[in-house]
């Protein structure tokens, strides 16, 4: 299914890259379609019509980019006529860097100069090669004039063109594209349809708004600067930064360079440079995150490696496309099965469950970043859903592996001391609600055993750590005993209540053996068997309840609650037989 999918994908690739002058146009209409259906729609609602509102809509909305783009040429060609006047600085600060005032910069540079002028052979004199130019027709000079537009021209109509017909026809469109995939996944493909459409919508208003909070207030500032042409590098900011990660960069590259050649010291430069980064700054850490969030639902490689793919493929229309349509490809992978190894590579959302991430940092032995999943863990969902949901299913995992032989006796040793310790010391660090009056009794003796194993023990440890005190005053065996030493602990502590830790793949067998042996010892005392699983346990119910035990759990949760059940008949009769020896 995999190697299927994968052939399907490159398939679509090389369409993509062979059928690109027809695909870049329709590609840069969908995207207008998306920032203009939202308007279209508005203007739907106040009965203006479909075919009205699409031309309102469409009509302002290509205005507004030729006039950017007037605006844009207009200040372009400004700035060319000006150059010339800026060469004497530039030579200047050019000369001044290659050939510094005094010091030691100054005598080393004028001994390279030296060597190099040594070393160089002299030019060799090349004969002059004479062209004579046949004289063009009109019709040629025409043609040759007309050429470099007729392509752009061509892309815009085609572009414009499109974006009309997608929002005349969304519905239309919609339906034959659910028809296609199949009409047995109506469902799917809506969500997908809507989904898509969400995202890439609300990341095209957001990065337009936030591209404006950078943009005008860039070319504000350059005007105060002194830099010619302000009002370019503003509208040129706020485009550029549309392109990921190398946009922003090109876009202060510019003016940069500018205040570099009008000037005659350094303080424009140093200016320019201080409110991009003042500018930068605020966007990044302030105003992206809460606008974005995870609108896009992209991690960062996924972008950086989607700008590179889409601009090998598509040139810079690709770089510019790069970001809304690899959102498409995520959702994609997100709604299509044969096709969701995309959304595990592109998307932001774990892979791995809170608890398999967990075993695996314990796997590879990284005793802190395992202890920094389990702090961060706890801070965010309590101590109790740290056990519940992370260590102990962890330690389930490890069981497998360590009955099927694919763990070594060092990382058994390993992931359990680090659970050990993970349970004796994570703390939740947030400020957990204020807990309830505590009730005034002693506690019955509870006493936790594990079944058998290493892994039983640690689990007990973790029963004991979440039991409330002063309710619970639990006793852990200590580990490795037999069973007949387990029993005799048990007696020695005066246990009215037991729990029984048991982790599968064994957990009934032992647990059922050691309850069977508690009771025939001390009938009197009451018998839990907590078994660590979420299968099915109605066979080992049956079989724990012919070994006599009382109550069987399988979540710490649950575990609290019965022992809190077991434990108040026993604390009573304890309560009363202090009171019949006072007597």
């Amino acid at each position: 299914m995999l190697n299927s999918s994968l052939v399907a994908l490159l398939l679509a690739a090389a369409v993509l890259y062979f059928a690109r002058e027809v695909l870049i146009p329709f590609a840069l209409a969908i995207l207008l379609a998306f920032l203009l259906a939202p308007a279209v729609r508005r203007l739907e609602r106040w009965k203006l019509g479909r075919a009205l509102s699409t031309g309102v809509v469409v009509l302002l909305g290509f205005s507004l980019i030729g006039g950017v783009g007037w605006v844009a040429g207009h200040q372009a060609l400004s700035l060319a006529e000006n150059l010339p006047e800026y060469r004497a600085n530039i030579v200047e600060k050019m000369r001044y860097i290659r050939n510094p005032s005094e010091g030691r910069i100054s005598r080393a540079a004028e001994a390279i100069r030296d060597l190099e002028e040594q070393a160089a052979p002299g030019p060799a004199k090349k004969p002059l090669a004479v062209v004579i130019e046949a004289p063009t027709s009109a019709y040629a000079q025409l043609v040759e004039w007309v050429a470099p537009f007729a392509k752009p021209a061509g892309t815009a109509l085609a572009v414009l063109v499109f974006t009309i017909l997608m929002l005349l026809n969304r519905e239309n469109m919609r339906e034959r594209l659910i028809a296609l995939i199949g009409a047995r996944r109506i469902n799917v493909t809506t969500q997908a349809l809507e989904e898509a459409s969400y995202r890439v919508s609300r990341y095209l208003f957001m990065q337009l708004v936030i591209n404006a909070c950078f943009g005008v207030p860039f070319g504000i500032a350059l005007y105060f600067v002194g830099i010619p042409n302000a009002l370019l590098w503003g509208l040129l900011a706020t485009l550029l930064r549309f392109i990921p990660y190398a946009g922003i960069w090109m876009a202060v590259a510019m003016p940069t360079l500018l205040a570099f050649a009008i000037s005659e010291g350094w303080a424009e430069v140093a200016w320019v440079v201080g409110v991009f980064l003042a500018l930068e700054f605020f966007l990044v850490y302030f105003a992206e995150p809460w606008a974005y969030g995870r609108s896009t639902g992209l991690s960062a490689i996924a972008v950086i490696g989607a700008v590179l793919f889409w601009t090998w493929l598509w040139g810079p229309v690709g770089l510019l496309l790069a970001m809304p349509l690899t959102v498409c490809v995520a959702v994609i992978g997100r709604y299509i099965p044969q096709f969701g190894y995309l959304n595990v590579l592109l998307g932001v959302e774990p892979v791995l469950t809170p608890e398999a991430r967990f075993y695996q940092r314990l796997v590879a032995m990284d005793q802190e970043e395992a202890e920094e999943l389990a702090e961060d863990f706890a801070n965010e969902h309590g101590l109790l859903a740290l056990h519940e949901k992370v260590v102990i299913p962890a330690l389930a995992l490890g069981e497998q592996d360590r009955h099927g032989g694919a763990l070594d006796e060092q990382h058994q040793r390993f992931i359990f001391d680090t659970t050990r310790h993970i349970v004796e010391y994570v703390e939740e660090r947030k400020n957990p609600e204020a807990p309830g009056p505590a009730p005034r009794r002693p506690a019955a003796p509870l006493c936790i055993v594990p079944a058998h194993d290493e892994a039983d023990h640690v689990a007990a440890l973790v029963l004991a750590r979440v039991l409330p005190a002063p309710e619970f005053n639990p006793v852990v065996s200590p580990y490795p005993l037999l069973a007949g030493e387990l029993i005799e602990f048990v007696g020695k502590n005066g246990t009215r209540v037991a729990c029984i830790s048991a982790m599968p793949p064994r957990a009934a067998i032992h647990a059922a053996y050691l309850a069977k042996r508690l009771k025939q010892r001390f009938p009197d005392v009451k018998v839990l068997v907590a078994l660590w699983t979420s299968e099915n346990i109605d066979r080992a119910r049956t079989r724990l309840a012919e070994a006599g035990v009382d109550q069987v759990v399988t979540r710490l949760a649950d575990a609290i609650e019965q022992l809190r059940t077991l434990c108040v008949p026993a604390t009573l009769e304890l309560q009363q037989q202090k009171k019949h020896n006072l007597a």
